[in-house]
């Protein structure tokens, strides 16, 4: 079962959260193997995506940070830290008072199946600040 987060996005701006996975005892989970994919949408169906990152994650894998223009997934592999940054590019596409909807999905080695991990709504509000 997935967890809900719905931040809000000012339009234009970019927006960074991370997640943390901790495995049966508490400790950091190794997401080794893994791949993880974010999709964001104007509505649920099919065919109105706005965009989409996949990371796919090797063994010993170390942070590498992505730029706050396109966005994408990061992570700290052996720690079980998952950072998230929807870009600027893309927030400014997004309407205003209007929520999109995204999903992060894993999908475990070897065809071992797909879990949800977060999903819920980026509320886009607008700024006063034009750039």
């Amino acid at each position: 079962m997935s967890n809900n987060y719905s931040p809000n996005v000012i339009k234009g701006d970019t927006i960074t959260w991370a997640m943390g996975f901790s495995g049966p005892t508490g400790g950091a989970y190794n997401l080794s193997g893994m791949t993880f994919t974010m999709e964001v949408r104007r509505t649920y169906y099919p065919g109105k995506e706005i965009l989409k990152y996949v990371l796919g994650v090797t063994s010993g894998s170390q942070f590498l940070a992505v730029d706050g223009i396109t966005g994408g997934l990061a992570l700290t592999g052996l720690t079980g830290i998952l950072y998230v940054t929807v870009g600027s590019n893309y927030t400014k596409q997004f309407p205003p008072y209007v929520p999109v909807f995204y999903d992060i999905q894993m999908q475990y080695p070897n065809n071992g199946g797909i879990t949800t991990v977060l999903r819920g709504t980026l509320n886009t509000i607008l700024d006063v600040t034009e750039n």
